[in-house]
């Protein structure tokens, strides 16, 4: 089959990870595979690198077979460009709007939800589409584990784009009680392409969604928690729920503090590791789901009389564009108000470092004031010949 498979954005978050593992497991198949995202960036690389075809706009082939979609804008871009291609949409959040399929009749042939939670909102959309429950897809041949876990935890990994502040920190206090490491890699701490190495130098990976499930592929101890909350453990007994719940924290099942989340670290075992690959074995194997994509896609017929025209669609488009720029502006103003704390901040620590000089300045003056007061001091000369005395002795020793 001619595939298109399409993403808003092509970065190195969760659900790009999805669309490049996807891609690389149609490849393997021998589909032919495209992707398209209208806003390239670093994931872009990445796909090149497993030899994978990243398409412009302009690129995009003449007709295609079907296409994968994850956003609301190429979803309706692509129906409009292959009004005959049936399009599977699979959904990753229920919070984000823009990856909602679109609300007009035709478009979407089918839904894929990769948790209980996104499913169920899918399922309560007013336009009614069949949504077909799925696992995360992890390439366990590239997340496998390298070493056992050890009898004694020593790195933490904390792996996560968003940690909030204040959960960060509760997560190092309870580090520091647990006699443990932590080290962090993604968001503001850097993103990396390739997580493997990082993974394989840890034995506790904390986050959430997909880097949970590539830590227990790894054979790591796995604890999840981010910037939503906490699940805890993931265990043969916790598995189910966590995993429906889509592996968020958000259950509130488990209400962490510091002390807790210590308390929690320190029941860590080494037998967690192969108990967390076996589970990624039995149920998110990337091979296996594209296995069953390509069943969805073969399952769908064209569409027929997919609408030119979606007023009410359109106007929902533009509510949530006008509500995405009211957030935005106050984000701005937020921003403009922190920028101007962090101006009278560094006001404040200039003038202390220009008084600082100026005391400094002053300070030296004053021994100078002295030192000259002392030479021109009756002592100084009466005793000068004793002093060069003692100079012209300390030469001949």
């Amino acid at each position: 089959m001619r595939l298109v498979l399409a993403t808003n954005h092509l970065g190195l978050g969760g659900s790009e990870s999805y669309l490049l593992t996807v891609a690389e497991q149609l490849d393997r198949l021998g589909h032919e595979v495209s992707i398209y995202a209208p806003e390239p960036a670093n994931g872009v690389q990445v796909a090149l690198d497993r030899g994978l075809s990243v398409v412009s706009e302009p690129e995009l082939p003449e007709g295609c077979d079907a296409v994968l979609a994850q956003d609301a804008g190429v979803s309706l871009q692509l129906a409009d460009r292959y009004p005959d291609a049936p399009q599977v949409f699979v959904a990753h959040s229920e919070t984000f709007d823009l990856q909602t399929p679109p609300q007009l009749r035709g478009v979407v042939g089918k839904v894929v939800a990769l948790n209980d939670r996104v499913a169920a909102k899918m399922g309560s959309l007013a336009e009614e589409v069949e949504v077909v429950r799925m696992t995360q897809p992890i390439d366990t041949e590239r997340f496998a584990s390298r070493a056992p876990l050890p009898e004694v935890p020593r790195r933490v990994l904390l792996l996560s784009n968003t940690p909030n502040s204040d959960r960060l920190s509760l997560l190092e206090q309870a580090c520091e009680a647990a006699d443990l490491e932590l080290v962090r890699v993604g968001g503001l701490e850097g993103q990396v392409t390739d997580p493997r190495d990082q993974l394989a130098g840890a034995d506790i990976v904390v986050g959430y969604g997909r880097s949970i499930l590539e830590a227990m592929a790894c054979g790591r101890a796995a604890y999840v928690y981010d910037w939503n909350g906490g699940d805890g453990w993931m265990t043969a007994e916790s598995y189910a729920a966590i995993e429906a719940d889509g592996i968020a924290g958000r259950s509130g099942r488990t209400v962490l503090d510091a002390e807790t989340l210590a308390e929690d670290l320190r029941r860590y075992s080494p037998a967690m590791g192969p108990v967390n690959h076996d589970l990624v074995i039995g149920r998110h194997r990337a091979n296996v789901h594209a296995q069953e994509l390509v069943e969805l896609f073969r399952s769908l017929e064209a569409p027929k009389g997919r609408p030119r025209e979606g007023l009410q669609e359109m106007a929902r488009l533009v509510r949530l564009e006008w509500r995405a720029r009211a957030e935005v502006h106050g984000v701005g103003r937020e921003i403009a108000a922190l920028r101007r704390e962090i101006e009278k901040q560094r006001q404040m620590l200039a003038d202390a470092d220009a008084r600082a000089a100026e005391a400094a300045r002053e300070h030296v003056e004053r021994a100078e004031q002295v030192r000259r007061s002392y030479e021109d001091s009756l002592s100084w000369r009466l005793t000068a010949p004793l002093r060069r005395l003692t100079h012209l002795l300390r030469r001949f020793r």
